[in-house]
């Protein structure tokens, strides 16, 4: 009953919108072609209530995804097995922003041992970073620069001075 109604309703919308067309139209080759477009107006809103008429979703079978169930904690290893991955995936890129970081600085980083805690909760907790020094760097002055790109950093990952520690070759 609905598609009748919106057929009706439709079919009068286009004919008060055809004759006030036709109203402002001088007479001519225009009102033809606005006759042949309201016609096919016409066409189209009987066309869609039709194809409403028989669109029918009842007639398809449905379709389910089920939850594939894994055996034996099987699921549980996949998800600490990708949750291994992200967290040494997530050290290796705080390696690579320290070792950057240090080299802004001035200092020369062999390599970048990040310690977090990864028992804390839910996320690893960052819990010390330590820089190893190239063995050029050594000189006791470049150490000065060692401290003060160790504060540097000690100050942009928000961790405790003594936490972030210079390793002497």
């Amino acid at each position: 009953m609905e598609k009748i109604e919106l057929l009706v309703r439709n079919l009068i919308l286009i004919v008060v919108v055809a004759a006030f067309l036709e109203l402002l139209l001088p007479v001519g080759e225009m009102r033809r072609y606005v006759r042949m477009v309201i016609g096919i107006l016409v066409i189209f809103a009987v066309l869609q209530v039709l194809v409403g008429l028989f669109d029918r979703t009842d007639l398809l079978p449905r379709v389910t995804i089920e939850k594939q169930s894994f055996e034996g904690g099987e699921q549980s290893r996949f998800q600490e097995e990708y949750a291994n991955r992200a967290v040494a995936a997530y050290r290796r890129g705080l390696a690579r922003q320290v070792k950057a970081l240090a080299g802004l600085s001035g200092l020369e980083v062999a390599e970048v041992e990040v310690v977090m805690d990864e028992k804390g909760g839910r996320y690893p907790r960052l819990m010390e970073i330590r820089l190893h020094l190239e063995p050029a760097a050594a000189a006791p002055e470049d150490l000065a620069g060692a401290e003060k790109a160790a504060g540097a950093i000690a100050d942009f990952y928000n961790l405790p001075r003594e936490k972030v520690v210079v390793a002497r070759p």
